[in-house]
């Protein structure tokens, strides 16, 4: 397998999908990414003094009150600590941040990974439990003494930084492991995890794995574990999280 050719097939396809409009003071930039109700991903960016402006509108957030999410103070505080991981903020209901000419490129890729981390993150199950995917793993590593270091943050080949959720430490019998959670498992998010691990592996050990989660309670759309598979990426589904193959892949 080429990786290369496979990273620069898909910054090509990205730079050839984006596409953007002037709109009053600001230029919308149209994403090939799609959110939870596969519609793209837009953002907003305009020139503020020697800073460039992002924000999404409210789209992110607004979007989810439409299926029913409520902002409450313990969810307000979660949203905050993900955020925070992409340096964005949430201001008047919108995510924003703050970049210049010279990291555009990077601001803009975080921006976008954080619109979609959100999107992922509070789209609650078909059941509309209150719980939140992420918590639900949380909680399943702590009751199986799996330790983890949380939120972590490596820069590809290209340059761009690309955030995990959980990093298992490598061990006398066990690789690294990298870990993302899908809460909606769909190609859009797919392609996303699937560029981000191309671009990190070549900077981590041989060794080095990654592990995505599904929430299979939520449909999870065709073709995503074949393709996962394809890039030897190990898939857990979570009614699938107690097999003893899946503990054993996780433990140290």
């Amino acid at each position: 397998m080429d990786i290369q050719k496979l990273i620069d097939d898909y910054a090509n396809w990205l730079k050839s999908e984006i596409s953007f409009e002037k709109l009053g003071e600001y230029y919308e930039i149209t994403t090939p990414y799609l959110d939870s109700a596969n519609d793209y991903l837009q953002i907003y960016v305009r020139q503020d003094g020697n800073d460039i402006l992002f924000t999404d509108d409210g789209a992110t957030l607004s979007g989810l009150e439409m299926n029913g999410f409520q902002l409450t103070p313990n969810r307000k505080t979660l949203l905050k600590s993900i955020l925070l991981q992409y340096g964005v903020s949430l201001q008047d209901n919108q995510l924003v941040c703050r970049g210049n000419a010279h990291n555009f490129p990077q601001k803009k890729h975080l921006f976008v990974q954080a619109m979609m981390r959100v999107d992922d993150m509070f789209m609650t199950a078909k059941s509309k439990t209150a719980s939140f995917f992420l918590e639900d793993v949380q909680n399943f590593f702590a009751d199986h003494d799996i330790f983890y270091t949380d939120n972590v943050q490596f820069t590809g080949t290209s340059g761009f930084s690309h955030n995990y959720e959980f990093l298992l430490q490598r061990s006398r019998s066990k690789p690294e492991r990298l870990c993302r959670t899908l809460n909606n498992p769909n190609k859009s998010s797919m392609g996303n995890i699937l560029f981000a691990w191309g671009d990190t592996k070549p900077s981590r050990r041989d060794d080095s794995r990654l592990i995505v989660f599904l929430n299979d309670s939520n449909n999870i759309a065709r073709g995503i574990e074949d393709a996962f598979a394809n890039y030897d990426v190990s898939v857990i589904k979570w009614s699938e999280r107690e097999l003893a193959r899946n503990i054993e892949l996780l433990s140290a």
